[in-house]
């Protein structure tokens, strides 16, 4: 069976949804029951339901197993990069990044289990990749403009090379703006499921030569070790994290003087367009408060994201 390969866990989620719909009837999961919504809400949900069985019905299932989906959960988009395999550099990087916004305490330490929960996943990820390296079974990968999703691709062409594995690779990208029936598309995850499967004409052989293309340029980022990794006008770049700034102060001139800042960071996220999930723009508000750009006015030790800031005064 071929192997496909996915960057993190929503699009696990999404592709694992995407091999069987179409097949049998439409699970219950799907459907929402109206009588336990608002009342104004039961015309729209009634409509909503009646659309998701319509596409169910419609849809051609991708196929495959649960057990062909490897998940490779690396988030290399930010910090250290310099490990030819993602090892304990990588886990202290997810491990400071998630504890920015989960602070430990006496009772739990969410950061600690997070990172080790992914590296686990990771392990035997990766275990299974390299049983199907040595098979040489079919290896098929989806990934797109998402910086999780390219840094996870060149890294995986950085790590087939360094196996001398060139045969039975194909991929799958998702252009950029992608277009389905409920809007534009930029990353797997949007991407209903119902509307996997048209995107199969996508899937192309990649050669020995292309491989080792992107694996020469993985090599450059990870000698770089830059600690932000973004797709800039069609080439994958290494940045500082100041790069960040413009689109924060951009957002900071339209919202009002006190805020949460869970509000910048959603600001920042949907208008940045950078696809840049709430962690690594948590850690930079946390510069900006450090740098005097931002003054704590409230602060909630237990969901760092509604804590009250201010802007500070020129």
């Amino acid at each position: 069976m071929k192997k496909e390969i996915v960057f993190g866990p929503s699009t696990y989620g999404s592709l694992r949804i995407a091999q069987f719909t179409g097949v049998g009837n439409c699970p219950d999961f799907m459907i929402c029951d109206p009588n336990k919504m608002d009342e104004s809400m039961h015309d729209k949900i009634e409509q909503m339901n009646h659309r998701t069985i319509s596409e169910w019905y419609n849809s051609t299932p991708v196929g495959g197993r649960a057990e062909d989906i490897i998940c490779l959960e690396y988030d290399l988009e930010y910090g250290d990069i310099s490990e030819k395999i993602p090892s304990s550099k990588r886990y202290q990087s997810i491990y400071q990044m998630v504890h920015t916004m989960y602070p430990e305490n006496d009772e739990e330490n969410v950061a600690k289990d997070w990172a080790d929960s992914v590296m686990k996943k990771n392990r035997r990820s990766l275990r299974d990749l390299n049983s199907s390296i040595k098979n040489d079974e079919p290896i098929r990968i989806w990934y797109s403009s998402s910086p999780s999703e390219i840094n996870g691709f060149y890294w995986l062409m950085y790590y087939l090379d360094s196996k001398k594995h060139y045969t039975n690779v194909s991929n799958i990208f998702l252009p950029p703006y992608y277009w389905d029936d409920s809007g534009l598309c930029i990353a797997w995850p949007q991407l209903k499921s119902c509307h996997w499967s048209e995107t199969l004409y996508l899937e192309k052989e990649m050669s020995e030569a292309e491989i080792k293309s992107y694996s020469e340029r993985w090599k450059e980022l990870r000698k770089e070790n830059s600690p932000l990794r973004l797709m800039i006008s069609g080439n994958l770049v290494g940045l500082d994290v100041t790069f960040l700034d413009p689109f924060f102060y951009k957002v900071l001139d339209k919202i009002p003087e006190t805020f949460k800042i869970a509000r910048l960071v959603g600001d920042v996220m949907g208008e940045s367009g950078l696809m840049l999930g709430d962690m690594p723009l948590f850690e930079r508000v946390k510069a900006l408060i450090a740098n005097g750009v931002l003054e704590l006015t409230e602060e909630w030790q237990e969901r760092p994201m509604q804590t009250l800031v201010k802007k500070c005064r020129s």
